[in-house]
């Protein structure tokens, strides 16, 4: 079916691409993936800023006006977005609807939102996940390719407010088609003109099988349930997306670029291709090979019995544009060329086929229909299929003539962006990758008797290689790739060629292999002589490869992108002592930091060592070869060999085996009313506040009770433990994202820390500042409205009981009677509540009660976060981040909050997940079955926890919690007390000078994030394997705060306090022996850095 078949929608907007420039300077070796300097590789033990001012200051530099100038701002070489992170998102709108009976503006959909997102982060948990756009070589302008993990339109505002009518998944590499080098004829004279003038085709599919969900919002349009009902056919596959991005905006400072985007939503039959636009294919080649200027560019058209549609997406030229960007980021349009009246007509007979007034593809209709443009058939009667097809036009100087032929054979490749393993040998057939060509005769899949496969490798990759650079380099000089016919099961030998041929179902296949690292392209041709240039003449590696398009040649041609990456393998014998940080930094990071600054500018540097092993699970979550096809990878650019992914993967299980358990020795003798009022509403959300953070304490402090992987492995050495316990209870060390019960109760401590911000941003919403409360578990129990249990206690069936009875939803509780006899509440001072699921739906009982709450502008809700956020709720609301800015983002964050703990709140959440309680239930069971296991011959029972004292303080004077008394712990104690209240501190001053920023993209938010995994964590993980002072008990963290942190009005004397405040505890932290190196380098560096922005 395709973009030709009905339903069809329409969408049109801006895209914004992060695309990383600094790679595409010419001076990145793909032998090595090493950064170049003119004068050769770049010192590694030099500064990475020295690099990135060599980058800016070599030029040729140019201003925002395009004019090359020593002092402009932008740098050729760095490009105009140095510090891309690889990020593509969209803001687009659908414009139009087509059915049978023609096209529409007025069905409910048109307006509605089109949404292009990134894979859910299981381990990170992330919603508002962005897709992504990268180079598989970045020397090449030919190989840009998107990817998107997830597809929805049909929003309208917040999904949460009126929801997505469709949503669904999508898989796989998005290979630019269709290049236009010359889309935009007149751009003005600037040094980015060439960009300018661009426009490129993408698209995908959403797959019916795989996640394609239709919402209940799909039934508000007539269109989309017509458009459902034709993809619930059996006939139909799911739904393809075709989308052009053209007239990139003129940068004015650095930064990502923005993009006009027009497309189309259509049914997808499962025969098709997924990422190359079907029909019959009308190209401009044959007049480039006659060396005429094309006038239209390609197209494909579908002949029907009394209709013909053609899809001329980027068809079209344009003639110009204006010279400053508005209205918005784009750049207003002049006309598409005009060729008059187009002809599509038989190519050898002459036959007229159809006619597609200039006024059809000239006029305002043909950008609502994003290029896709239906007229009657000239004359009735079947068009003959063994004859192939041209269109006619007029040339500038008024010449009617052909403008486009049909390629009679068009072959492709679905997965046109290919990135292979360099393999260990000649034998190595772990690297081989089979690929699948799909031909097409006259439009339809038909077999070919011969295929010809053969590669241009791009000059430009190689950089230090004299045969590829050579101004005298032939196509047959570097050999990128090796090819024989057949799939990976078939025999053969592997040539730089090969010959393969397709059956009845257009299908046939070859395999492939690297040769040497770098870069090429692959074309498939039917005839020997079908080439872009002579390839056995002097200087034809350059030409034929026709990187700017000079040619006209590649982009109707049938070909595929392929990047092969350096021969890394040596690195698998490092023995696993050597393989250390700096190691791994030359190794691994070092490229990365060179030519990647995102990282550093909006992460954190892969050359601090203190970060680095601070987030070795992170960092293997993001980089781990088994994620390559997720958006979330990195590096975005998919070229890290898998040998160097092994060795950062041995480098952080080395981390992790540093962790040891403490040693054990023979002890010597020795009654609620509804809220009203807005006062009684902002008690019980500060009552909110203060459980949500005292849940948090309590779950993450059973977390450090646990032993890391690498001290469980000790205890397993020690047969204090078996393999199944250390599975069970830590997980597999990283090889994948299990994490055992550890990692699982981890990721429920970290919900609540967004229960606490997300509760904070309706106090916040409604006019109250941001809410720390000090937690003292010693008397926090009696200071609640809710009958909680709350202390600070090791992993055990006992917590386990009480951390069930605070998640427990209200519908499972029970009244007693005996008889006749019933219990009843005794009226009580104020309001209270039976459990924290009735205090949560007496808030949102009350926040719908009371009138005139909300304070905010909409959209100004701030507080923004995007972690945490569960699989679930990103499927149907990718764009949720917290914010609250009215009622109903309030209601939602409320149902938010109840649907983690209890579950079944939130309907539109789909699949359902375990919540906070079924997750405790499921612990306790299968802690329970461990305990039985156990042999009853056992003194003591098995633990999966330290033997952590409870409610630990550092207080004397405290009657109900136990004090630490070794020094050792006390010191460590007071070290973490100080980070945790140095927390709460950058969280009350960013929500006190940057109420409306987004937490996410916040340094202060960013360095609370470091303060609790940089510091405070590691410090956990040391305390409660020190000695408290108390028989056979280890100490833990106390989450003790001396004083309340306070905002401070002026900002450079906030920042100057907050300096002062990390550089102390740095000195503190370097005094005590037993801290971690990273800590007291996390909190240095934190000292620096807002030491800096106080200036």
């Amino acid at each position: 079916m395709s973009v030709f078949h009905l339903p069809r929608l329409h969408f049109s907007g801006v895209a914004v691409v992060s695309l990383p420039t600094g790679p595409r300077c010419g001076l990145v070796d793909q032998a090595t993936n090493t950064a170049l300097t003119d004068s050769g590789p770049f010192p590694l033990d030099r500064p990475v800023s020295e690099y990135h001012d060599y980058l800016q200051a070599r030029g040729p530099r140019f201003d925002t006006a395009g004019r090359v100038t020593p002092d402009g701002v932008f740098s050729a070489t760095s490009g105009w977005n140095f510090g891309g992170s690889g990020h593509f998102s969209i803001d687009a709108r659908i414009v139009s609807a087509e059915t049978p009976d023609g096209s529409t503006v007025t069905d409910p959909v048109v307006g509605r939102a089109v949404d292009m997102w990134g894979h859910y982060n299981p381990y990170l948990a992330t919603t508002f996940n962005r897709a992504r756009v990268f180079d598989i070589d970045p020397a090449s302008n030919w190989t840009t390719a998107l990817m998107v993990g997830q597809f929805g339109f049909g929003r309208q505002g917040r999904s949460h407010e009126v929801g997505y009518m469709l949503i669904g998944n999508v898989h796989g590499f998005h290979p630019p088609r269709w290049h236009n080098f010359r889309h935009i004829l007149d751009v003005g004279d600037h040094f980015l003109a060439s960009e300018f003038r661009r426009s490129v085709v993408y698209q995908f599919v959403v797959a019916k099988e795989d996640g394609l969900h239709w919402l209940d919002e799909a039934e508000v349009s007539p269109v989309v349930g017509l458009l459902r009902s034709v993809v619930d056919s059996d006939a139909v596959g799911g739904l393809v997306v075709q989308f052009a991005l053209s007239n990139m905006s003129t940068p004015v400072v650095p930064g990502p670029s923005r993009w006009d985007l027009r497309g189309t939503i259509a049914p997808w039959m499962p025969d098709e291709l997924r990422t190359y636009p079907a029909g019959r294919l009308l190209t401009p080649r044959a007049l480039a090979r006659q060396g005429l200027v094309a006038v239209l560019h390609n197209l494909t058209v579908d002949v029907g019995l009394d209709r013909v549609t053609f899809n001329m997406i980027n068809a079209v030229p344009v003639t110009s544009r204006a010279e400053e960007a508005g209205p918005g980021p784009s750049h207003r349009l002049g006309p598409p060329v005009d060729a008059g009246d187009l002809e599509l007509r038989t190519a050898q007979t002459g036959r007229l086929v159809a006619v597609v007034p200039a006024t059809a593809y000239r006029g305002n209709d043909f950008a609502l229909t994003s290029g896709i443009v239906t007229v009657p058939v000239a004359a009735p009667g079947p068009v003959p299929v063994d004859e192939p097809l041209c269109l006619v036009g007029t040339a500038p100087g008024g010449k009617r003539m052909v403008l486009l032929y049909e390629e009679e054979i068009n072959l492709q490749v679905d997965d046109a962006c290919l990135i292979l393993e360099h393999p260990r040998g000649d034998d190595d057939h772990d690297q081989d990758v089979e690929v699948l060509v799909r031909s097409f005769v006259r439009g339809r899949p038909g077999p070919v008797d011969t295929v010809r496969v053969r590669q241009f490798f791009n000059p430009r990759a190689l950089p230090r290689d004299p045969a590829a650079t050579s101004p005298e380099a032939r196509c047959e000089d570097v050999t990128i790739v090796r090819f024989r016919p057949g799939r990976l099961r078939d025999s053969g030998d592997f040539a730089p060629a090969c010959v393969i041929n397709t059956d009845h179902t257009g299908r046939g296949w070859f395999t492939m292999r690297g040769a040497q690292a770098g870069s090429a392209r692959v074309l498939l041709v039917t005839e020997a002589g079908d080439l872009p240039c002579a390839v056995d003449l002097p200087g034809s590696a350059t030409v034929g490869y026709d990187n700017d398009d000079a040619l006209g040649y590649w982009s109707g041609a049938g070909s595929l992108a392929v990047r092969v990456l350096p021969d890394d393998w040596h690195l698998e014998d490092v023995p696993t002592d050597e393989v250390n940080f700096d190691v791994v930094y030359r190794e691994v990071f070092a490229f990365y930091e060179l030519l990647y600054s995102f990282m550093k500018a909006e992460v954190f540097s892969l050359a601090d060592r203190f970060r680095v092993e601070t987030h070795p699970r992170l960092i293997w979550n993001m980089c781990d070869p088994a994620n390559k096809m997720k958006t979330y990878y990195m590096p975005p650019s998919r070229d890290m060999s898998e040998s160097k992914a092994r060795l950062l993967l041995k480098y952080l299980r080395a981390k992790h085996a540093e962790h040891q358990p403490p040693s054990t020795v023979r002890a010597s003798r020795p009654a609620s009313q509804g809220i009203t009022n807005r006062t009684e509403l902002i008690r019980a959300l500060r009552h909110a506040v203060k459980i949500e953070l005292a849940v948090m304490l309590q779950y993450l402090y059973a977390v450090y009770s646990i032993p890391t992987y690498g001290a469980g492995l000790e205890y397993v050495c020690r047969g204090e433990w078996t393999r199944e316990q250390l599975r069970l209870i830590c997980g597999d060390g990283g090889e994948t994202l299990d994490n055992g019960i550890r990692g699982r109760l981890l990721s429920v401590a970290r919900e609540e820390m967004i229960h606490f911000l997300t509760v904070n941003n309706i106090l916040m919403a409604i006019g109250e500042p941001f809410y720390v409360p000090a937690v003292d578990f010693g008397t926090v129990n009696n200071e609640l409205p809710v009958p909680l249990d709350f202390s600070l206690e090791p992993l055990g069936l006992g917590s386990l009981q009480r951390f069930i009875a605070i998640e427990q939803p209200e519908r499972l509780v029970t009244d007693v009677r005996r008889g006749e006899i019933t219990g009843y509440d005794v009226p009580q001072e104020g309001l209270t509540y039976h459990s924290l699921s009735e205090l949560y739906a007496a808030i949102r009982e009350g926040l719908q009660r009371v009138p005139d709450l909300f304070m905010v502008d909409r959209g100004r809700g701030g507080g923004e976060h995007h972690l945490f956020m569960r699989e679930s709720v990103n499927l149907l609301h990718p764009d949720y981040q917290l914010e609250v800015d009215d009622l109903a983002s309030a209601l939602f964050a409320i149902d938010f909050i109840t649907e983690q703990g209890e579950g079944g709140v939130l309907t539109t959440v789909i699949p359902p997940e375990e919540s906070h309680f079924d997750t405790f239930l499921r612990i306790s069971d299968l802690l329970m079955a461990e305990h039985l296991k156990a042999s009853a011959g056992r003194r003591a029972p098995w633990s999966p926890a330290y033997p952590v004292v409870r409610n630990p303080t550092l207080d004397p004077g405290s009657q109900v919690k136990e004090l630490v008394t070794a020094p050792e712990a006390r010191e460590v104690m007071t070290l973490f007390n100080r980070s945790y209240f140095m927390m709460f501190q950058l969280m009350v001053l960013h929500f006190g000078q940057r109420p409306d920023a987004s937490l996410r993209r916040s340094d202060l938010m960013n360095a609370a994030l470091e303060v609790m995994t940089g510091m405070m964590r590691p410090l956990a993980e040391l305390l409660v394997t020190l000695p408290s002072g108390r028989r056979g008990k280890t100490a833990g963290p106390s989450f003790e705060l001396e004083s309340i942190p306070g905002w401070m009005g002026r900002s450079d004397v906030a920042m100057r306090s907050v300096s002062l405040r990390f550089q102390h505890l740095a000195e503190a932290c370097r005094k005590c022996d037993l801290v971690p190196d990273s800590v007291t380098a996390t909190s240095a560096y934190l000292g620096r850095y807002f030491g800096s922005q106080a200036d």
